[in-house]
């Protein structure tokens, strides 16, 4: 059952027992590969690890988002050696819900349920993207099992461990929908000390999902210093789907790892019909650029 946490860091008895017997084995160095089939199924998004193909295309459901973010994360692990990273999901009602795409559904941030609403969504989208991520083919035909923790009821906030079948190596943490509030400064810190970037241990993959933070001046002058050090300096963003509304369009920002950044339009007259390229940037642009460059886009 899921319960809160606010005083003691948020691992199981049995992920604490998983961390300190399994990770005794010898040491060895990270080589593995990517399935191959993960990038043929993924090639049409525009993610596979060939050389500067097309920027990828927007995905348009859930499990376009998914295998989309599944080869970023995974990409960045195994080929670049990034293990803290920070993700983005979209939480547009278009994309979750069995309707058809409507403009009023996708408001400036793209949601207007409160934090308790949008774990209830993004809770299973993250449980099925830990499952796909992939590091290793060695599972034995065994499933990834992911589990998940309520941190702050009230934040809307949890903790989600998957447990691979090849070996604790292999596990991943992700925390969804942290704020700037002191106890995630101080939960994630401890995480990075004995799960992801525990002394004389392989680093291990670490997630921040949809953190509410943009920069330090989120969290004011007294916990920027700490957030720097801790969470802006060293998390690398390596997917996102950022949707807002400028000059009455639909706009959707789009990061794969290693791509630019894509912004996207939708057509105002026929959402049906697929967004547009706008523009495409190396760092994630700010507003005045996105204007700008709908703006040359519309004439």
């Amino acid at each position: 059952a899921h319960s809160s946490t606010s005083s003691s860091f948020p691992f199981s008895s049995h992920q604490c027992s998983r961390n300190t017997t399994m990770l005794a084995k010898p040491q060895f160095s990270l080589i593995v590969h990517l399935p191959l089939a993960l990038l043929i199924l993924t090639a049409p998004l525009g993610t596979a690890f060939s050389s500067r193909p097309s920027p990828p295309l927007l995905p348009t459901n859930p499990d376009d988002v998914i295998r989309q973010a599944a080869v970023s994360i995974s990409k960045a692990y195994v080929q670049d050696g990034i293990n803290l990273q920070t993700i983005r999901l979209p939480l547009s009602e278009s994309i979750y819900g069995d309707k058809e795409e409507g403009f009023v559904a996708d408001r400036a941030i793209g949601w207007q349920g409160g934090p308790q609403e949008t774990l209830r969504y993004l809770s299973p989208l993250v449980s099925n993207l830990l499952k796909k991520v992939t590091m290793t083919d060695n599972t034995g035909g065994l499933a990834v099992k992911v589990t998940e923790q309520i941190l702050l009821d009230f934040d809307g906030s949890a903790l989600q461990t998957s447990e691979h079948p090849a070996g604790p190596l292999y596990d991943i943490q992700a925390i969804l929908q942290p704020n700037t509030d002191g106890y995630y400064l101080k939960t994630i810190e401890a995480i990075q000390q004995q799960f992801s970037n525990s002394d004389g241990k392989p680093e291990r993959l670490f997630l921040l999902v949809n953190p509410a933070w943009r920069d330090r001046s989120s969290w004011g002058f007294f916990g920027g210093k700490k957030a720097e050090e801790l969470i802006l300096n060293r998390y690398e963003t390596t997917y996102a789907i950022d949707q807002f509304v400028v000059r009455g369009r639909k706009v959707s920002l789009l990061k794969c790892w290693s791509e630019d950044w894509v912004v996207y339009v939708g057509d105002s007259d026929n959402p049906s019909l697929p967004a547009q390229i706008v523009a495409t940037f190396p760092d994630r642009p700010e507003y005045k650029e996105i204007d700008a460059a709908l703006l040359k886009y519309i004439g």
